[in-house]
């Protein structure tokens, strides 16, 4: 199967509310680990050892691809008696040739074909049976620890995942943003892009020269310059951590499969370079990352002195006749002369920088998302959203311009986004209500690096940045009067495209402003629209007879990109353009 149909999930989109819960709590932990490892420098993260414990039923010795859940699986046993039988958690790292205690009673593999067949009556005995089962393949190790820290990751190598799946790799949680790295020499063989229904979103495929791959996924976005065929080093940045596709937190799912097959157990591997105390980047490839400066030579004055030649006269008498020539005198004109001269270095005030007035676009980033971090928005109180630092974000932008979803809403009301310390305007951003989309593209003023939002409503949002305000950029050109593309009944999962020209898109456009409108939806779904080729903005919808709200995407020569994951008429009205 292939792997942007597997994927991997922190917590699966179907059934996901169940566990927002458990999510809550990790990323409450992944929060609170810079904190202690602030007060100290050489602090650990490492995970609960394994004990040793007299088992009381049979035993498990551990191979290469392992897991609590996998065992647990495959011997027939629940987790918890698992667990509990070795005084351990499902933090417990475990490691090929490690001996596990079984729950007493469990039923083991070599019991059941190992024993001879005999007619004497069975006889009482506490022998403990031992169960192994031959590895796929050998020990796997790593160049590079994947993510830079403060990071935080366990074994969940098993653990059932939405329609049936089994999590295949490890889950590592990050901050958005965070660089991911090449954990060996190889070159990206496959590159997986964040479409609608892609469980990995956007990843990388490693392979090194023994074949062995490394499948990475939910990237927030790539690094630059990297194509499939870029070869890399080891603790070379390829991308940075994300929630693209099926995610429910920012994290990276990390796959190994040795010698190209199936996939182990990395978690083996990546405890054996841990690296997620580690906050510094490795050193990059200088193609990569150093800007070299050449420093001007220095500043040579030559002048040439003028050359003057003077021929002496010559005279010459014959006899008996006198011959008086006429004496000859030559004169070299003198050389040009070459005179270079620098100009003395005048030092002046700096101009005052440019004003920002312009759009720049960045890879969208997450700058709030009340869910993971479970609380919901306070009627009547700011709630206050830093851009500072963010990827993409500089410290001077005095602006943004963000996507907005509701969630989660149970009554109808209105949010407002505004400077912090200044009270909201009296016209809302965004009117919701629990029967029809809520989400927009809007701009907002920056001051110290935030912005506030207030509703009327105990609501839960997302909010990423999409542009930033910048001296250089992109300006809005609107349109004298707006196109409207009418698609008709579009199938589930039919994409489609709208070209420039239908549009009337301008020469030098990076951004589009579309009201999209869905008619008789067979059912709630999502719908996801983009540049064609790019990440397309997926936005759930619930089964109302018509929805309508504005987005603002990127586009660019193919124009852009929708499909609905469930039938419904679909209507796009073109308004207006960002060009630069």
């Amino acid at each position: 199967m292939e792997h942007e149909r597997r994927g991997d999930d922190v917590v699966p989109k179907v059934g996901s509310r169940r566990r927002l819960g458990i999510i809550a709590l990790l990323v409450a932990a992944l929060i609170a680990i810079p904190v202690a490892l602030q007060g100290n420098a050489g602090a650990s993260l490492a995970a609960p050892q394994l004990k040793a414990v007299a088992c009381e039923g049979g035993t498990y010795t551990v191979v290469s691809g392992d897991g609590w859940y996998r065992i647990a699986s495959r011997l027939k046993v629940t987790v918890s008696a698992l667990l509990a039988a070795n005084s351990a958690s499902v933090a417990t790292i475990i490691h090929p040739g490690n001996v596990l205690c079984l729950p007493v009673g469990a039923a083991t593999t070599a019991a059941a074909t190992t024993a001879p067949p005999t007619t004497a009556k069975p006889v009482a005995t506490t022998a403990v049976t031992t169960t192994t089962i031959p590895p796929a393949a050998g020990p796997i190790t790593l160049r590079q620890f994947p993510v830079q820290g403060v990071c935080y990751f366990i074994d969940t190598w098993g653990a059932p995942r939405s329609g049936g799946r089994k999590h295949q790799g490890v889950d590592i949680l990050a901050k958005a943003g965070k660089a991911v790295y090449a954990v060996d020499d190889g070159v990206l063989s496959k590159q997986y892009l964040d479409t609608p229904g892609s469980l990995s979103g956007n990843g990388w495929r490693l392979t090194r020269a023994d074949g062995t791959y490394f499948f990475y996924a939910h990237f927030s976005r790539f690094a630059d310059g990297l194509k499939v065929g870029s070869a890399v080093k080891a603790g070379q940045i390829i991308g940075y951590v994300g929630m693209t596709g099926n995610a429910g937190a920012p994290h990276l799912h990390f796959e190994v499969h040795p010698r190209g097959g199936a996939p182990v157990n990395p978690t083996p591997a990546v405890k054996g370079v841990d690296g997620c105390a580690v906050t510094s980047l490795p050193a990059q490839p200088a193609s990569t990352t150093t800007t070299t400066t050449a420093k001007p030579a220095a500043t040579t004055t030559t002048t040439a002195k003028p050359t003057t030649t003077t021929a002496k006269p010559t005279v010459t008498t014959a006899k008996p006749t006198t011959t008086t020539a006429k004496p000859t005198t030559t004169t070299a004109k003198p050389a040009a002369t070459t005179t270079t001269t620098t100009k003395p270095t005048t030092t002046t005030t700096a101009p005052a920088p440019a004003a920002l007035s312009k759009w720049q676009w960045i890879t969208p980033v997450m700058a709030l998302n009340t869910v993971l971090q479970g609380r919901r928005l306070v009627p009547a109180v700011p709630t206050t959203v830093t851009v500072d630092g963010l990827a993409g974000v500089t410290n001077t932008t005095t602006g943004v311009m963000v996507r907005v979803v509701v969630r989660n809403i149970t009554s109808a009301g209105n949010l407002t986004l505004h400077a912090c310390g200044t009270a909201p305007s009296s016209a809302p951003t965004l009117s919701f209500s629990p029967d029809r989309v809520a989400a927009i593209v809007a701009s907002t003023r920056v001051t110290k690096g935030t912005f506030c939002i207030t509703s009327t409503a105990a609501v839960d949002l997302r909010v990423a940045v999409v542009a930033q305000m910048a001296a250089t950029g992109t300006v809005r050109q609107g349109l004298t009067t707006p196109v409207t593309i009418d698609a008709g009944v579009v199938a589930a999962g039919t994409t489609r495209s709208i070209a420039p020209t239908t549009m009337r898109q301008p020469s030098g456009a990076q951004a589009v402003k579309l009201t999209i409108t869905l008619t008789s939806p067979a059912r709630a779904g999502s719908f996801g629209i983009g540049s064609c080729g790019g990440t397309p903005w997926i936005v759930a919808f619930p089964a109302a007879a018509s929805q309508q709200y504005t987005v603002v995407v990127r586009t660019n020569a193919a124009g852009v990109c929708f499909a609905p994951t469930v039938s419904a008429g679909v209507t796009v009205r073109a308004e207006a353009f960002w060009v630069g």
